[in-house]
């Protein structure tokens, strides 16, 4: 049985467009985070400039574990492994910690090579990041992730910034994020899902205290699921199971982007983030008294395409919706997940780019509604 704050029901989605309508202004400032997208890397100082009106403190960084090592490397626990490649990461992570643009960067890290998946490759589907894998070349990996950011590790003539805060593992209750769910037809993910935190936490926590910090470990954000699925796991269920594995972690994760693209009504068992009380309420049941913070990891809603029901005034919705969970004084970061607008997600940002046909590089209205209810900071 679900906690009664999940049983509610949240507001619809008209109710959430009339809200859109009735903002108000100078909301109390939460923790906001942007996604580290492609705007960074081609707009340089303007993206900034973007993140700055936007309040944004905190900056996500995804890293693919397949990416970075295509193939098995030697001295896996070091940086320096021969067969690691870091560069992407790299200019990512500088990016995100310009101190001429002071922000904290998240981790986000996931993907298992083909060489290193359990199943050898016996499952199929080559080049699928989702496939759980060896214990111990996980392990490695963090190892040298967590040495890298730590601060203390100089690359290129300088020393690469630290990242002190990682989520591990993001989506761990979908099928595209975490493989097997079910094993001879009883849910698995969440005690496999264990493994791979806790082993995670271990390496990132020795390099951390090696070097004099606390390193903040968030489990992957559980990802709404889309009511016609028989392969996800509904994020409820999901997070009970963790709960009943004894599942060590700081915060937990969420993502809540509504399947849809739309943000309205959360089914039973699924949470949403216009009922962010009721995703504290089941937290609180499955570990009470530790009141757990929680970490909106992952969150955006699309301005299009109209023919598929979603319109600027939908994403407009949603970030009235995202803007007050991050608020909530449980919340410690909210992470929305696109800046800008681009060629290969036309309708995923918050601000319009050219040369696409359908963008002028004018502020979107979901921009509008942002700076509304949360004020850009005066310089």
């Amino acid at each position: 049985m679900y906690p009664e704050a999940v049983r509610r029901l949240p507001v619809l989605a008209l109710a959430l467009l009339a809200a859109v309508a009735a903002w108000p202004a100078a909301a109390s400032a939460g923790a906001y985070g942007i996604a580290l997208d492609g705007a960074f890397a081609t707009s340089g100082t303007a993206a900034w400039n973007d993140a700055r009106a936007l309040s944004v403190s905190w900056v996500r960084v995804d890293v693919r574990w397949s990416e970075v090592a295509p193939t098995a490397p030697t001295s896996a626990r070091l940086p320096s492994g021969k067969g690691y490649d870091w560069g992407a990461v790299d200019a990512k992570v500088r990016a995100a910690a310009d101190p001429a643009h002071p922000a904290s960067v998240l981790i986000s890290v996931w993907g298992t090579p083909d060489w290193a998946r359990q199943d050898g490759g016996a499952g199929g589907e080559p080049g699928n990041g989702a496939f759980l894998p060896k214990r111990a070349h996980w392990r490695n990996f963090v190892a040298a992730l967590a040495t890298r950011y730590s601060g203390a590790y100089v690359s290129n003539g300088s020393a690469l910034p630290r990242v002190s805060a990682f989520e591990i593992w993001p989506a761990p209750n979908l099928q595209a994020g975490l493989r097997p769910q079910r094993l001879a037809g009883r849910l698995a993910a969440p005690a496999l899902f264990k493994g791979l935190l806790a082993g995670a936490a271990t390496e990132i926590r020795a390099v951390a205290a090696a070097n004099g910090y606390t390193a903040t470990i968030i489990s992957g954000g559980v990802a709404r699921t889309d009511p016609a699925s028989t392969a996800d796991t509904q994020p409820v269920a999901f997070l009970r199971a963790m709960a009943r594995a004894r599942v060590t972690l700081d915060a937990i994760g969420l993502r809540l982007s509504p399947p849809s693209g739309v943000e309205g009504v959360a089914e039973a068992g699924n949470l949403s983030a216009s009922d962010v009380n009721g995703a504290v309420a089941v937290v609180d049941a499955y570990w009470p008294g530790q009141a757990r913070a929680l970490w909106l990891t992952g969150y955006g809603a699309p301005s299009g395409p109209a023919e598929a029901g979603r319109t600027d005034a939908t994403q407009q919705a949603a970030v009235a919706v995202f803007l007050a969970a991050a608020q909530n004084a449980r919340v410690a970061v909210g992470v929305w997940d696109a800046l800008q607008d681009t060629p290969a997600a036309p309708y995923a940002g918050l601000r319009a780019t050219a040369p696409a046909a359908d963008q002028t590089g004018a502020p979107k209205p979901s921009w509008t509604t942002w700076t509304t209810i949360v004020p850009p900071p005066v310089t």
